[in-house]
């Protein structure tokens, strides 16, 4: 598809390489998205939550009403920003289920403990990545959450590796505004155009790090994008994986 790995270190210098094979000024700090991103290469909440209701028997027509009765049930949740991975997965799923007429807590159990068991997994296996990272630049997370952004990452003990860790419930700004982004940027102490917002969504992510005079990459699988695909002129850099960042991969 001749599209190139996005990223490139040059010595202590992170370098972003455009869909062109264009390299561009070096990055002096990175923001990273949560969900779909550093828990998940490039899969949302949303569609791992799909796939799951659609393998379960869920009827079609009812998929998009459950999983907003999910989202709704978690932002309504009177302790939604003390919450932990475990519970609220749980939240999201009862409220998914029910809504689908898939209530069951067989099959409730075996869903939640798969998704739990995925997304606590790939956060616990960033940390080396993360901490080679933060040994180079200053690290970040913006996330549209509902306010326990930090309580996720506490879990697998990745908190301390960011700078700053923002949440949309916490300050009123949901991506794409770049509003987000603004409390990240300024405990970073790097500029706009050096920062580079790294997340799996155009419409979220991408979208907010332009609006800001920032730098967007794209994590996604770039086996569907060839050179002329018209969202490229979206984003910066385009990454299969997070993992693509790291400073001293294994040999």
């Amino acid at each position: 598809m001749g599209l190139s790995a996005g990223v490139r270190w040059r010595g202590d210098d992170l370098a972003l390489v455009g869909p062109s094979g264009r390299e561009r000024a070096p990055i002096e700090a990175l923001v990273f998205d949560l969900g779909g991103t550093l828990d998940h290469d490039g899969g949302s909440w949303g569609q791992r939550f799909r796939a799951l209701l659609a393998a379960a028997g869920a009827p079609a027509e009812r998929v998009d009403a459950a999983l907003e009765a999910g989202e709704q049930a978690l932002l309504a949740h009177p302790r939604a920003a003390d919450l932990g991975l475990s519970e609220m997965v749980r939240v999201h799923l009862d409220a998914q289920l029910a809504a689908a007429g898939l209530a069951d807590a067989t099959l409730s159990a075996r869903l939640h403990g798969d998704f739990v068991a995925e997304t606590a997994s790939a956060l616990r296996g960033r940390r080396g990545l993360l901490e080679r990272l933060a040994r180079r630049l200053p690290l970040a997370v913006v996330s549209n959450g509902c306010g326990n952004s930090r309580r996720l990452l506490a879990e697998e003990g990745l908190d301390g590796l960011f700078v700053a860790i923002v949440d949309s419930s916490e300050v009123g700004f949901w991506k794409p505004d770049p509003r987000i982004l603004e409390p990240a940027l300024a405990k970073l102490g790097v500029a706009a155009e050096r920062t580079a917002v790294v997340g799996d969504r155009l419409d979220r992510d991408a979208a907010a790090a332009r609006a800001a005079g920032a730098r967007a990459v794209w994590v996604t699988d770039p086996s569907g994008l060839d050179p002329g695909d018209a969202r490229l002129l979206e984003v910066d850099a385009v990454v299969a994986s997070v993992d693509a960042f790291d400073p001293e991969p294994a040999r």
